[in-house]
């Protein structure tokens, strides 16, 4: 993708979860907890990766104007492509590790499955130690526990 085309959907996507947040307040307490619960981490994380998008659209642009002759390894990229790309190979797994964590959810309830799932993410995919990773867990896990527990007195 392009990086305007990029940039483009990832302001594209700021937009919708913005409105959604906003529409979402208008609710009753109850029945707004569903449309928050999902567009409030989904602006963040679109406005963090709206940010990013930014951030290497100026990058690329740099490098452009550095050095404008393609590299002996650009010349044969088509010949080495493999199967899967890498890039594809990452959306694979990351499709893989969501499913997983939406079957957890299932048979063993958000609470359990949440921390276990970070664990092992943090761990295996991310490839940091267990240290890290069971903190994020934990601190992940008290966040969530306090923001619907304790402040919005539901139970998920």
């Amino acid at each position: 993708m392009k990086r305007a085309e990029e940039i483009g959907f990832a302001s594209l996507l700021v937009i919708v979860f913005a409105m959604f947040v906003i529409l979402g307040w208008g609710y009753a307490k109850r029945p707004r907890i569903v449309p928050l619960t999902l567009s409030i981490p989904g602006l963040a994380l679109s406005v963090l990766h709206l940010g990013n998008s930014i951030v290497k659209a100026r990058r690329s642009q740099k490098e452009q104007q550095s050095d404008a002759r393609p590299k002996p390894a650009e010349i044969f990229a088509d010949a080495q492509q493999p199967f899967l790309s890498t890039e594809t190979r990452k959306i694979f797994e990351i499709w893989a590790w969501t499913i997983a964590l939406a079957v957890g959810i299932n048979f063993m309830g958000f609470m359990i499955a949440l921390p276990l799932f970070l664990v092992t993410f943090v761990k295996f995919f991310a490839k940091y130690s267990w240290k890290l990773g069971t903190l994020i867990a934990a601190s992940f896990t008290l966040v969530v526990y306090l923001l619907f527990y304790v402040v919005l007195k539901t139970t998920l």
